[in-house]
């Protein structure tokens, strides 16, 4: 392989490596995506394990979490009884795939719990004290304006999840108004 190309692939499997580790998987994983993505054929796990320079075991294990996430798949190459893989190209299938299996749920996790401690804080202003119900009001405050974020992601995911265009503007805007408690208009300066 000439040394420009050989460059290139090693920046993205390298690039791909750090990429991956930012969103919360494994670099390896990253590297081996990186790995399978550069080439144009299938890669066995020698060949993925020469690249990323992993022992087999951590190569085995990254491409199983690989292939649980989309993002690779075993291929049948003929005359040859060794596992190949293939990277998923469409970066929009991979996108779909983490946020349906990841990101939908932890955000819907964290709505419950926002949601649960507005509840318990609508419920225990009444028989707090003045100086309580004033904290009491900072808290419910600030949660809300957690749920406001967390609502307008979660329409976020099932806006990239529908690939449909801009969400309604009713909902953005009730979205917004529950964070700054307006009814919509702008605050004079």
């Amino acid at each position: 392989m000439d040394d420009n190309l050989e460059a290139v692939r090693d920046s993205m499997v390298k690039g791909l490596g750090e990429l991956t580790n930012f969103f919360g998987f494994s670099p390896v994983m990253g590297r081996l995506y990186g790995a399978l993505l550069m080439s144009p054929d299938p890669l066995s796990l020698d060949e993925l394990e020469a690249i990323v320079e992993k022992s087999k075991a951590s190569v085995s294990m990254n491409m199983r979490a690989l292939e649980r996430w989309g993002m690779a798949r075993e291929v049948w190459v003929k005359g040859d009884r060794k596992k190949y893989y293939q990277a998923e190209s469409d970066l929009w299938q991979i996108v779909r795939s983490v946020l349906e299996s990841r990101e939908r749920r932890e955000v819907q996790v964290a709505l419950n719990v926002l949601d649960e401690n507005a509840s318990r804080l609508t419920a225990a202003k009444s028989d707090l004290s003045e100086e309580d119900q004033e904290l009491a009001e900072f808290y419910l405050e600030r949660v809300r304006e957690m749920q406001a974020f967390f609502k307008f992601a979660q329409l976020g995911i099932e806006m990239l999840l529908a690939r449909t265009g801009l969400p309604p503007i009713d909902e953005v805007e009730s979205i917004y108004q529950t964070t700054n408690g307006s009814n919509g208009e702008e605050a004079a300066d």
